[in-house]
Formats: C-alpha cells, sequence, structure tokens
C-alpha cells in the first residue's frame, strides 16, 4: 500500500520543524508528504531543506480552521493510505510500519495510533479505549499500551489513519466544528462507524505527542470548555439525532457532574460554564444538525469535490 502523511500546522514553525525531522526516521524515503500551513509566513525553504520531496501548500485563508486545512491536504495526498499528524508530534521509528500493518487487514477502515504524553502512568487505562457510551461521554485511552490492537468508536486527531477509499466515501472531513476543533476528529471517526466500518487503535503506532502552546488561550481553560460542550452536542446530535436518547443523556450527565465541584464557588463557576456550554450547543445544533441522525456522506460541492478527487 502507498501511504500519505499529511501536517496541518498554524505559526507553529519549530514544532513543525521537530516534526518533519523526527518523520525522516519513522517513514521510508517514498512516503508521500503533505504539508498544509495557515501561518502568515511562508516556510517552504524550511520544509524542501528537511525534506525535499513533500509538498508544501501555503494557506493563510485557512487559519484557524484544522479540519478545512485537512480538507485541503486530501486535494494532494497520492496513498492509499493517508494518516494525519499533529505538528507537535514526534514520530516513532516503527510508526509507518505499525499503521500499513494495521491496514493490511481489509476490513479496518481507519487506524488510531497510540500517541503518548510521557505521562506516568498512562499506559495503563481502566476503561475500555475509544469508546462512545450509553451517556454520550467518550472514553480515551489513547496513551495506553494494550498487548494487541483493540476495535475502537473513535481515535485521536493527532495520530489518526484512514483508507483512502472511506475518506472518499464520505467526503472528506466536516470543516465545520469551530474554535478549538473540538470533536472533529471523533466525528470522522462516528461516520466510519455509521457506514459499518471497522476502526482499530494500534498501540505500536506510537508518537510522542509534545504540545505545543495554543494560539489563543490554554487548554483547559474557559474557552476550551465551552466550545468542548458545544462541539459535543453537535456531534452526538448528528450521530444520534437531536430528539435522541443519547442526547439528553449526556446532558443530564453534565448538569449532573457541577455538583461534584469541590467548593462552592467552583460549583457555581462549572454550572455557568456547563449551562453556558449547552446553550450554546443547542442554538449551533438546530443549524447544523436534524431530529434524525445526519447522514454521514457529505453530499455538498465541497464533499463531492473531494470524493472525485480521491477516487481519481
Amino acid at each position: 500500500m502507498s501511504h500519505s502523511v499529511c501536517i496541518v500546522t498554524y505559526e507553529r514553525s519549530d514544532f513543525l520543524r521537530r516534526c518533519l525531522l523526527s518523520i525522516d526516521g519513522g517513514v521510508t524515503d517514498d512516503t508521500d508528504v503533505v504539508i498544509v500551513d495557515a501561518s502568515t509566513a511562508d516556510s517552504s525553504a524550511m520544509v524542501a531543506e528537511l525534506r525535499g520531496s513533500a509538498r508544501y501548500v501555503h494557506a493563510p485563508g485557512l487559519a484557524g480552521w484544522m479540519t478545512r486545512s485537512r480538507n485541503e491536504a486530501l486535494r494532494h495526498v497520492r496513498g492509499d493510505v493517508v494518516s494525519f499528524l499533529d505538528d507537535d508530534v514526534v514520530v516513532s521509528a516503527g510508526w509507518q510500519a505499525a499503521v500499513l500493518t494495521a491496514f493490511a487487514d481489509p476490513s479496518v477502515d481507519a487506524v488510531s495510533g497510540r500517541t503518548r504524553n510521557l505521562q506516568p502512568g498512562e499506559e495503563h487505562y481502566e476503561l475500555p479505549i475509544g469508546r462512545l457510551r450509553a451517556n454520550g461521554s467518550l472514553t480515551e485511552g489513547f496513551a495506553s499500551l494494550p498487548a494487541a490492537p483493540v476495535d475502537v468508536d473513535h481515535g485521536i486527531g493527532a495520530n489518526m489513519s484512514f483508507r483512502r477509499a472511506m475518506l472518499a466515501m464520505l467526503g472528506g472531513f466536516r470543516d465545520d466544528y469551530p474554535g478549538t476543533a473540538m470533536r472533529e476528529d471523533t466525528d470522522i471517526f462516528l461516520r466510519i462507524l455509521r457506514l459499518g466500518g471497522r476502526s482499530v487503535f494500534a498501540p505500536d503506532a506510537v508518537v510522542d505527542h509534545l504540545p505545543a502552546p495554543h494560539q489563543k488561550g490554554q487548554r483547559f481553560d474557559t474557552r476550551y470548555k465551552l466550545y468542548s460542550r458545544r462541539n459535543h452536542m453537535v456531534l452526538l446530535a448528528r450521530h444520534a439525532g437531536i430528539r435522541s436518547e443519547l442526547l439528553r443523556r449526556w446532558i443530564g450527565s453534565e448538569l449532573r457532574q457541577v455538583a461534584g465541584a469541590p467548593t462552592l464557588p467552583a460549583r457555581v463557576g462549572r454550572l455557568g460554564v456547563t449551562v453556558l456550554g449547552i446553550g450554546w450547543g443547542a442554538v449551533a445544533m438546530a443549524r447544523q444538525a436534524s431530529w434524525a441522525p445526519s447522514s454521514p456522506v457529505r453530499e455538498d460541492a465541497l464533499g463531492r469535490e473531494l470524493r472525485g478527487t480521491l477516487t481519481r
């Protein structure tokens, strides 16, 4: 199988350099590498120096929209398997071999690789890895180390790979998860699930995630929490429908968690963020979802364009 590796980046040239240097030890020389850079400055000279065969797309108009950059990358890929890496990961020597080994099973449509955060004990995860639970929440565990690959419902955007044919069928990524882009990766995995596809977590497809600073705010700040609730509501409404029990159970679970804050001021703060996020999500899902589950297949102009490009 031929292999394309896509990196989308924004105002993080030092991290892009580190990622590209690690790729040289993690993939073969004939691997197709595509970089979509939404930064103001053009880094084509640096990319040419580090990996002359890479295709560099300078697209500052995509600033702030990670999934639009992912879809732009799909216009340029050549491989049968298409991987996406965050610009702040370091790729291990056996990463590519593990990804392609997973896709040697023709039933596999998507692979989520192990994404280490270099935190003590992260190799152990007590819950099932990468599952959509009955209460609408998601399990994680993508830094864990199971004994063998395991089937999952969703994966992690920092280290995810897809069969090109599946991306064509879907019509690319949904690119309207704003702000932190929270849940854009979950969305495409759940769309594969809706089509009857299979996704696996491959623990040998390892990268180290050494996070770069956010361009706006910080991870887990109020902005992050608001966008996470807003985008999660849209995700569940698209997957199961606005009237679904899954969505109602998740809202109830979020409100019940307010009582778990350790102090009264913390409970008030959590209640405010939760109510605002859910309210914002309700408005968003009214525009972006419907009563019934949304089709997993994009049939708009961009979806049709990407489908045509990926099937050529």
